[in-house]
């Protein structure tokens, strides 16, 4: 049993803090620190991003209620980000798996994580804030989570420790933060978009463990609602790909956009993102930046505003009379669209059906009434516009219109 283990400090990686106490521990072999901190679990890969039996094993070897295994998982690692995407009910199942000391890193996971030269980060002015109130240096959880760059404390870009083969070295050995050479001098050089991007990123870290996406997607329709809408004639709305790329690729580096997404934005990614089904946060954040959503719209179960559907359901509302050429023409949209709109929000055609081509109805009887050449020419011109083939279809279908109304309004 370990009698003594050092208390995390604020936001302090739990890789931090077993590099605290292999200092503490006065001996320098690490593979006897190992073994003193996780038993007979010594190999276990103690510096991944995503948490694994490492946190049990060092919590079952101090007395009981010592620290909180839940607290010390959600609060000192980055679970809650990697998680957050997840329904609660099955992130509560991965949290409990951890505090088993039974640990599976997601596929989603492992196969995004960054390889090669990636290793642990920090920000020089955190260095010295934490030195001054604490005595001593350490890693922030925040700091590594690969799709943040910026310290959003100070506004700095985050710099990266130097060691050789990171992956394996980091796994094996301690790197306390207070012993490592690390560059003193502040990047103060970082983009708005940066800053943006790493301040989500800590507020899906902490937001609380209960928030999870909701029924409703307020980033897809916001997506919508900002000009990226596409119309295809069997599905309906669509999100415009390959401009949402560019779009991406203009607010963020077109490097940072190729890392996260790919070449491209495929239609299986984009029904991901809409059904929340894409678990990794990085790509609703990188969208969500630049549309400048706030997290607590994202997250909010209530549905927000859809502009084209409210659109329509005003001219629904208004009534009157109008054809589908007039509603398509006021929505500057074609006819197909328009139709293709309201199957997509199950909702019924409320224009007047034109007639196509001259009625087959035979004649009883003749209407005639008189007009000067102007006011002739005015009604040709409007019926054309509705899409009449010709005046009279359209004089005739007016006249139905009032009938209709008033034997509705006696009703």
């Amino acid at each position: 049993m370990l009698m003594w283990f050092p208390s995390p400090y604020p936001d302090e990686l739990f890789y931090s803090v077993l590099c605290r106490y292999y200092l503490s521990s006065g001996i320098k072999e690490h593979y006897l620190v190992k073994k003193q901190l996780f038993g007979t679990k010594a190999g276990v890969k103690m510096a991944t991003l995503y948490p694994n039996a490492a946190v049990h094993a060092v919590l079952s070897q101090l007395p009981e209620g010592v620290f909180d295994g839940r607290d010390m998982i959600l609060h000192h690692t980055p679970f809650l980000y990697y998680a957050r995407m997840h329904p609660q009910q099955e992130r509560e199942v991965l949290l409990d798996d951890l505090l088993q000391g039974r640990s599976k890193t997601p596929t989603h996971l492992w196969r995004t994580f960054p390889k090669g030269d990636y290793a642990l980060r920090y920000c020089p002015l955190c260095i010295q804030e934490d030195t001054k109130i604490y005595g001593e240096a350490y890693y922030h959880v925040e700091h590594q989570i690969p799709l943040s760059s910026v310290c959003v404390r100070h506004r700095c870009r985050l710099k990266q420790i130097t060691i050789d083969n990171p992956r394996l070295a980091l796994n094996n050995k301690f790197y306390p933060l207070s012993t490592m050479e690390t560059d003193r001098e502040p990047d103060m050089d970082v983009t708005a978009a940066e800053l943006q991007v790493s301040e989500l990123v800590r507020e899906y870290w902490r937001l609380p463990a209960s928030v999870s996406p909701p029924a409703c997607n307020n980033l897809y329709q916001t997506l919508l609602n900002s000009g990226y809408r596409t119309i295809v004639r069997q599905t309906g709305l669509n999100i415009d790909r390959a401009k949402l790329y560019t779009a991406l690729c203009g607010y963020h580096e077109a490097e940072v956009v190729k890392k996260i997404f790919g070449e491209n934005i495929s239609g299986t990614m984009m029904n991901r993102i809409k059904t929340w089904e894409q678990l990794l946060p990085d790509r609703y954040i990188l969208i969500q930046a630049m549309l400048d959503l706030p997290t607590k719209t994202v997250f909010d179960p209530e549905p927000i505003w859809d502009n084209l559907r409210e659109k329509i359901g005003r001219m629904a509302k208004q009534g009157g009379f109008c054809t589908l050429r007039q509603v398509a023409g006021e929505l500057r949209l074609k006819q197909y669209e328009v139709n293709a709109i309201l199957r997509y929000y199950d909702m019924d055609p409320f224009w007047r059906e034109v007639p196509a081509g001259k009625s087959q109805t035979a004649r009883k009887g003749i209407l005639r009434c008189t007009v000067d050449e102007a006011e002739l020419e005015r009604i040709r011109q409007y019926s054309q516009g509705l899409g009449y083939h010709c005046a009279g279809a359209f004089a005739l279908d007016c006249m139905r219109y009032v009938m209709e109304k008033a034997e509705l309004s006696r009703r």
